[in-house]
This record gives C-alpha cells, structure tokens and sequence, in this order.
C-alpha cells in the first residue's frame, strides 16, 4: 500500500499533462492558435464565426483599433474592413484566432456621423425645407428653421432620410421660426455651409447678405430694408427683413448669412423679382428660448 501511495503523485502529474495537451488540440481544431502567456486568448473555443464575431465584440467594448472601419460575419469567416494598414492594435485583437476564420480588406473609407449645419436639406412628412442654423438649449442642440415649416411635421429628417430629431417647435404668433431637437446621435455644426458662423452682429440696410437654401444653394444680394410686415397669403409676418435675394420652394427656413459670418436671419419666402424676406436672428433665438452656436 505504501508503494501506491508513492506513485499518486507522478500518476496525477501525467494526467494533467494528458489534459493539457488534450485542451490545447480542442482549442487548435476549432481555429484558437496556441498563445504565448503574453497573448490575449479567447474566453472559448472558437468553433464557428459567430464565436469569432463575439470575441470581437468584447475585444472592443472599451477601444477600437483605428484602422477598423467595420467588422462582421460573411459566409463562413468574419469579414474586416480596415481604412489603411493594419496596426498593432489589429495584431492585439486577432491573437489567438485561426486566420482561416478572418478576411482583412484595406479599402474602407472611415465611417463618420452625419453632421447637421445650416443649408441642407430637411424632411418632416411631405414637407421639405431648409436647415437654418444650429442652436443649443443647456445641454439638448437644436435646428432652427421656418415656423411654416415646423407646424407641418413633428419628425424630421436629413435628405439621406437619416432621423434628424422628433418634438419639434414653433414659435408663437407672428415670428415665422421653429425649433427641432436634435434627438439623433447627430453632431450640430456652428457653420452654413462649411462657412463658420461667428455672430449675430446686424448688418444694417446697403450690406451684403447670403441665402444658403436647399433648393437654391448660396445666393446672394444687398439688404433693402428692415421692420417691414408682411403678407403671406392671409398670414402676417412683422419685423422682417428684405433682401435683394433669389429664393425658390425648399429654401424655407434657410440661414442668411453676411461675409464675414455673421447670421442675419431665416428665410420665410419671397416676392417674386428676387424679393427675399427673412425673420432677424434675434426675433428668432428669443422667440424660441435659444442660443447660437458659433465658432
């Protein structure tokens, strides 16, 4: 008996060993490589691209290698597209899969949020108009365009048809703006048109001033007058401005903007013989509790 008992040791030892290399044939025929102690290894054999696509996943819950544009599962690998050369941060989040289970591309373009400044196009139901400026309220960015616009849909939208933000507002009685919350994960620009927006600064009557709308694109022209009231098919609009400006159907809302960036206004509609009018961006942060974004 004695005997026995001095050769349990040596058995257990060689049985560990057994399980060790048993273990580490396991984790090679469902495409793991043998890692160094150095190596991160997978929580689990990888038996499948899904195991692969969910060893991704919680590789880069806190970080992204910055190569990555996207990952996922196509036929029976996990397909990566990377924006350049593949880094050490890629080497990190590979080690340890079977390459068999992986394709690389270099051809990707980096993926970037859709980005919200004064110009472009927006959607609410069937009504289609112009971003003015961008806004904030604490903490919550918001658009500004025209009142008419917003009093026609609650749910707005970029031209991609990409969620811009739903609540929106208008302002009461006769300041012809309206607000809508950026609800989206969409970044608010301070600028019109790639322009920077600097000011709220009023050029007076005789200055140069720039409509940016959807429809028209930039166009330009001379302030001619201030505190006029008018008449938009029964409705009346006070305080506004005109200018010698060419404006078209979509441009409702647009920011006016004069050369050195300071915003002016939002456009409301036109006269015919490009006669623009537009509500100050005074009138229009007021009426709506908002302020600018500037550079």
């Amino acid at each position: 008996m004695a005997v026995v008992e001095q050769q349990l040791p040596g058995v257990r030892s060689v049985l560990r060993g057994l399980l060790v290399l048993a273990a580490v044939g396991v984790l090679a025929s469902a495409g793991v490589a043998a890692a160094s102690p150095d190596t991160p290894k997978a929580a689990a054999p990888l038996a499948a691209p899904a195991a692969v696509m969910a060893l991704l996943d919680a590789r880069t819950a806190a970080t992204m290698p910055p190569e990555i544009a996207d990952y996922g599962i196509d036929g029976d690998a996990v397909d990566i597209r990377l924006t350049g050369p593949a880094g050490p941060g890629l080497d990190a989040l590979l080690a340890g899969i079977d390459p068999a289970l992986v394709r690389v591309h270099t051809d990707a373009a980096p993926p970037r949020h859709q980005a919200l400044e004064g110009g472009q196009r927006i959607v609410g139901d069937r009504t289609r108009c112009t971003l003015g400026f961008t806004a904030s309220r604490g903490a919550q960015d918001w658009i500004i365009t025209a009142g008419h616009c917003t009093r026609e849909a609650d749910r707005w939208e970029d031209a991609d048809g990409e969620l811009i933000g739903t609540g929106a507002t208008t302002a009461p009685g006769t300041v012809d703006v309206g607000g809508i919350p950026v609800t989206s994960a969409m970044q608010a620009l301070p600028d019109v048109a790639g322009v920077p927006v600097r000011g709220t600064t009023e050029a007076p009557v005789g200055s140069d001033v720039c409509l940016y709308g959807s429809t028209s694109g930039k166009s330009c022209g001379k302030i001619t007058a201030r505190g006029r009231t008018v008449n938009f098919d029964g409705q009346r609009q006070t305080n506004m401005v005109v200018a010698a400006v060419c404006s078209a159907q979509g441009d409702s809302g647009g920011p006016y903007l004069t050369p050195d960036g300071q915003a002016q206004g939002v456009h409301s509609g036109g006269g015919g013989q490009c006669t623009a009018y537009f509500t100050p961006i005074g009138q229009a942060l007021s009426a709506l509790g908002l302020t600018l974004r500037t550079t």
